[in-house]
């Protein structure tokens, strides 16, 4: 049996990139962005925002996810999937 954490992380991770093959209208690579990203500066702006309201309606709690904390990380947590699944899961934690 899974831990609920990481059925929580699934959940996020899935979320993630359904909202991210919604903001290319196709299939997203795993890098969202930076080198061999899938998205430039402007994608990764909308498509944050839509992921923020898409965290809201699933698990019911605001998260602010380009924020100085997350511009201030020595490794960006928009970098890929696992990554980004990853800080919303710290995100809702709090």
């Amino acid at each position: 049996m899974s831990h609920p954490v990481e059925v929580i992380l699934e959940n996020i991770r899935q979320l993630v990139i359904s909202t991210l093959q919604q903001s290319v209208a196709g299939t997203a690579s795993e890098i969202i962005f930076g080198s061999g990203g899938t998205l430039d500066s402007l994608g990764l702006v909308n498509f944050l925002a839509d992921l923020e309201y898409r965290v809201a309606e699933e698990f019911g709690r605001d998260v602010v996810l380009a924020s100085e904390q997350a511009m201030s990380r020595s490794r960006s947590p928009f970098r890929d999937v696992t990554a980004l699944s990853e800080y919303i899961l710290e995100l809702l934690a709090k």
